[in-house]
């Protein structure tokens, strides 16, 4: 629909019961639209300019960004203080900029004022009862995960969860299973260890693999080659973290999405007012029971904005270190994250490069030292290094009405040193003589998508999705040099030098994608999508997937109450060919994998209802029950010289073995309540994960009947917040509740003992040293408080409880309460 002038559709989240949706504001500046129509500029203000495009479905950020590159200006407004990530549609055919502007805030508290020849200032306008008294409309937002050239959250058949990068910075998040846990039901990760560079997903609805589960994870459309290294976050560089759970992401994100994708989507924003530097820094203290006098904990920050809405750059760069929680224990690591931004009249040019480096001091288990023997442990102290990088860029092009192209290229690679490997059933430190992984890898991806408004109009749309996705991974890894001992054995020879010691593999992967979406009356939406995959192993040999997914989502809305119902199926694959395996597993290494190893594979439903209560109140409940098959274990086996003495003793080897099928089913639940300065969000969640059935070759421990191993069954969690005048504080809980996982003390007693034979901790004998976890709970408080226009203190105390142990085992000790002090400045 267009007026004369230019028009604008503000489409609403939801829609009205019992009759058609609401147009929404529409509003044409009479006397800009007459200035543009007669050619005048007499008085050379900017917002006379003209500007001329068509989007049926665009962000707020980006409507501003192009009318902007469009007509050559500059907009200067605070992020904080608009929806930028509303969903818009647009027809502007000749308007002035001050027309558009006036379209796209109509009935909204913002004006907008020429302060120069090209600079046009966006800010609050003082209240009016008149605009008080109008109905709010509700609009959606913009994501960028679940459909290939973004999407209105309202459509899409699938959860999918936001996390704001001011709400994580505002509550100085730090760590992904902060950010996670407390938010994103049906998602755990274990406590992040500061001296552990993996990070440990207990669940993603369930099991997806055998102490392997992750989601794939994307920062900016690039692919990150290892999601297990991804522990630690700066939200100061970020605007958003997406998240998806399940495997109805894989028809458009591919192998290796089978339990869901993560997206972190960068801030590309700049500065208010011109460039804008801000500095950090932080002390505090970490207590600790392994430790006299605790530990002191470092934080350090900067970051640099510059440029306009068209044209911006950012650098945030942060550094930390924590002292001896546990003796020789310690962790340091460097981030930097660098992003530029270009709009044109007709494309949008992102970029993005990251850095992360982390080096900590290992020791072994304090919880170990009284039941293993001195003679029996790995060397008390070592250190382990890490290294990730990304490089990347994003381009659109909007080329006419129909038509919109995506391209995304980009490298992600990481660097391992001295990793232990501490996933094994019988603990490293208990000298099983795992080799310490270390080696790298790096992917390369570069995928083009285009999308093709076949319908377009308020009462019928649809439109068509293709895209052609190709990837290489080089992976350098170490093979194993270094027997294990037999129990009750020696420690082990050093390992050999580096030299020749290492291996390099190739492997290629190709997707191509089409999907459907189509809309009738902004109130039912279908999806249908499948993703063809090839991949190429190692050997050289290509294996393809078909992964299709189709959902379909029906919104209602009634005097400002949304209601939306929606369901999905989908299926994913995870090879068994993996960086996170193969560096980090040993046995999962070339003849370490048992005789045609099946991929990992998982499907299945879900369904659920969004419910909203304009801006105060929201409601989310899903259903799941999914299948997956074949997943890996990597099964401990009688080795060939069992009871042989000498240095080339292998007992006991490692064998991944497919386990057969297991059945995650459960339910989600999130809730929010936001009510002048006070906000409440609540997520919960209930699983249940079990051995449907075990395959034909399987020698593990696990039996039809079993629930899968460290897999919570219920978790929650729960944020409160107050935003007062100069000052913010925020209070976080959340708990895993009722898993089991091995008794590693008394696994690693029995191991180092001299009278235990090889037998006791292979297949079924290894289930004697299961035991129940009921459960732990964190819980952080943090503040911000302002002192003068640009200083601000900000105080944290996390780890309140001080629980050191019982996640997600009874060896791992985490750092006890931690209590800090910064101050931050800008200028």
């Amino acid at each position: 629909m267009r007026v004369p002038g230019g028009a604008l559709l503000l489409l609403p989240a939801l829609v009205f019961l019992g009759r058609p949706a609401p147009v929404g504001a529409s509003l044409t500046c009479t006397a800009a639209s007459d200035s543009a129509a007669a050619g005048t500029d007499a008085s050379g203000s900017p917002l006379l300019r003209l500007v001329s495009f068509h989007s049926r479905e665009i962000s707020l950020r980006d409507a501003l960004d192009r009318i902007a590159a469009s007509a050559r200006v500059r907009l200067s407004y605070s992020a904080e203080a608009l929806p930028l990530d509303r969903r818009l549609c647009l027809a502007f055919d000749g308007t002035t900029v001050g027309g558009a502007l006036a379209a796209l805030f109509a009935g909204s508290a913002i004006r907008f004022v020429a302060v120069g020849a090209d600079h046009i200032v966006l800010a609050p306008a003082p209240a009016d009862a008149k605009l008080a008294e109008r109905p709010p409309v509700i609009l959606d937002r913009i994501v960028v995960t679940g459909r290939a050239d973004g999407a209105t959250q309202r459509a899409l058949p699938i959860a999918l969860d936001i996390l704001d990068g001011r709400d994580l910075a505002g509550r100085l998040t730090v760590t992904m299973s902060q950010a996670l846990n407390s938010a994103v039901p049906g998602l755990w990760m274990w406590e992040q260890s500061p001296v552990s560079v993996l990070a440990k997903y207990g669940s993603i609805r369930g099991a997806s693999s055998f102490g392997m589960s992750y989601p794939k994870v994307y920062i900016d459309g690039i692919q990150v080659a290892n999601p297990l290294l991804l522990t630690r976050l700066m939200p100061e560089s970020i605007e958003r973290i997406e998240v998806i759970r399940g495997p109805q992401g894989a028809a458009l994100y591919g192998a290796d999405a089978i339990s869901g994708v993560t997206n972190i989507v960068s801030r590309h924003d700049a500065a208010e007012d011109g460039p804008r530097a801000k500095m950090s820094a932080g002390l505090g203290l970490a207590s600790s029971a392994y430790s006299a006098g605790g530990a002191v904990q470092q934080d350090y920050g900067f970051s640099l904005r510059a440029g306009s809405n068209t044209r911006s750059v950012g650098l945030t760069v942060a550094a930390g270190a924590l002292g001896a929680y546990v003796p020789s224990a310690y962790s340091r690591h460097l981030s930097v994250v660098g992003v530029g931004k270009r709009v044109g009249a007709k494309s949008i040019l992102t970029g993005t490069a990251r850095f992360f480096g982390l080096r900590t001091g290992t020791a072994r288990s304090p919880l170990l030292s009284t039941v293993v023997p001195p003679g029996g442990m790995m060397p008390i102290a070592g250190t382990q290094s890490m290294s990730e990088y990304t490089l990347g860029m994003t381009a659109k092009f909007f080329p006419g009405d129909r038509w919109q192209h995506t391209l995304v290229a980009g490298l992600d690679g990481y660097a391992l040193d001295g990793v232990p490997d501490d996933r094994s059933p019988i603990p490293s430190a208990a000298a099983v003589a795992l080799n310490d992984a270390r080696g790298s890898a790096a992917r390369a991806t570069l995928r083009a998508s285009s999308v093709l408004r076949l319908k377009t109009g308020t009462r019928e749309a649809a439109d068509l999705t293709l895209s052609a996705e190709q990837s290489f991974l080089r992976e350098r890894a170490a093979e194993d040099q270094v027997p294990p001992r037999k129990p009750g054995g020696p420690p082990p020879p050093p390992r050999p030098p580096l030299a020749g010691a290492d291996v390099v593999r190739w492997r290629g992967n190709t997707g191509l994608t089409a999907q459907v979406n189509a809309a009738w009356r902004e109130q039912l939406f279908l999806v249908g999508g499948v993703r063809v995959e090839r991949d190429e192993g190692s050997a050289g040999v290509g294996r393809f997937a078909t992964l299709p997914m189709v959902g379909v989502a029906w919104a209602r809305e009634l005097d400002g109450v949304s209601f939306k119902l929606r369901g999905a199926y989908g299926k994913g694959i995870r090879w068994p060919e993996t960086p996170v395996r193969e560096t980090l597993w040993e046995g999962a290494r070339p003849g370490g994998m048992a005789p045609s190893l099946a991929p990992e594979e998982q499907s299945g439903l879900e369904g659920g209802v969004d419910l909203a209560v304009g801006n105060v109140l929201s409601l989310q409940v899903t259903r799941f029950d999914q299948v997956a098959s074949g997943l890996i274990q990597r099964v401990t086996v009688l080795g060939d010289t069992a009871g042989a003495p000498g240095p080339n003793a292998r007992p006991l080897r490692f064998q991944l073995q497919n386990v057969g099928e297991i059945r995650n089913r459960g339910w989600e639940a999130q809730a929010g309540v936001r009510r002048g300065p006070v906000a409440l969000a609540v997520s919960w969640s209930r699983v249940d994960s079990r051995v449907r059935r075990v395959a034909a070759n399987y020698s593990g421990e696990l039996m039809p009947g079993d629930r899968m191993l460290e897999v919570p069954s219920s978790t929650v969690g729960v944020t409160a917040s107050y935003a007062g005048r100069g000052w913010l504080g925020a209070l976080t809980a959340y708990r895993a509740m009722d898993w089991i996982n091995y008794d590693r003390v008394a696994l690693a007693h029995a191991f180092a003992g001299p009278n235990r034979p090889p037998r006791d901790f292979v297949g079924r004998n290894l289930r004697a040293f299961w035991r129940e976890y009921p459960g732990v709970t964190h819980l952080k408080a943090s503040g911000a408080f302002q002192l003068r226009r640009r200083f601000e203190v900000t105080l944290s105390a996390d780890n309140l409880l001080n629980r050191q142990t019982g996640e997600p085992d009874n060896i791992t000790v985490l750092p006890g309460r931690t209590m800090s002090f910064g101050l931050r400045t800008s200028f």
